[in-house]
């Protein structure tokens, strides 16, 4: 959003409210600017993928374009889940206790792993199978990078972030997540040896090819 030029956060503020959207005359008058300057506008966000637009057409004339928030749009917003998340993981604990949370994380994860249509096969060479596993991980919100472990059957990942930060302070139990998550999709196993909600400088997920790979 910080991103944006001003005129183009205010159309998509204005759009948020407009379910009908609006077009390129009423975006001018709304942004008391010129409609050719709202058009460099509206064609930035269209660009980005923020807008969408409907022809509508009349009796006479031409059809009228009208120029709609897109779902990428919405999501440009702010948005603050980790309350939401401290609240269900809260109620976790409290009805299952501290290692019924983290089966559940467990089983959450198998079942996200599950979902995913197998992104990587179990049949794939050890080195694919990691590359794919840090791009989907790059693809659910980390920066993550691959490194070579200690020895020739281990690897490592290493995010320098962590998605969801606040919450896994709370929570622990929430990074069992992500070492079930990296074991589902890559058939190896999985140790969480540094992480960033328990003060660690990065989350650093050790990985062991298992006999045979």
């Amino acid at each position: 959003m910080n991103n944006l030029h001003e005129n183009q956060r205010k159309i998509l503020e204005h759009l948020l409210s407009r379910h009908d959207g609006a077009s390129l005359d009423e975006l001018a008058a709304h942004l008391g600017v010129t409609r050719t300057a709202v058009q460099q506008h509206v064609l930035k966000l269209l660009d980005l993928g923020y807008l969408s637009y409907s022809d509508e057409k009349g009796s006479v004339g031409r059809p009228k374009r009208r120029y709609l928030i897109s779902d990428a749009g919405i999501d440009v917003f702010p948005k603050k889940y980790s309350w939401l998340a401290n609240a269900i993981l809260a109620q976790l604990a409290q009805k299952l206790g501290p290692g019924g949370s983290k089966a559940f994380m467990k089983e959450l994860a198998v079942v996200v792993g599950d979902s995913l249509g197998n992104p990587v096969g179990a049949t794939d060479p050890p080195a694919l199978r990691l590359k794919r596993v840090t791009a989907l991980m790059n693809d659910l919100g980390y920066r993550a990078v691959q490194k070579q472990g200690d020895t020739p059957r281990e690897a490592v990942i290493e995010a320098v972030n962590c998605v969801y930060h606040s919450v896994a302070k709370v929570h622990p139990e929430l990074c069992q997540f992500d070492v079930t998550l990296i074991e589902k999709v890559s058939g190896m196993d999985v140790r969480l040896e540094s992480c960033i909600a328990k003060g660690g400088s990065v989350c650093r997920f050790c990985i062991t090819k298992k006999p045979g790979d």
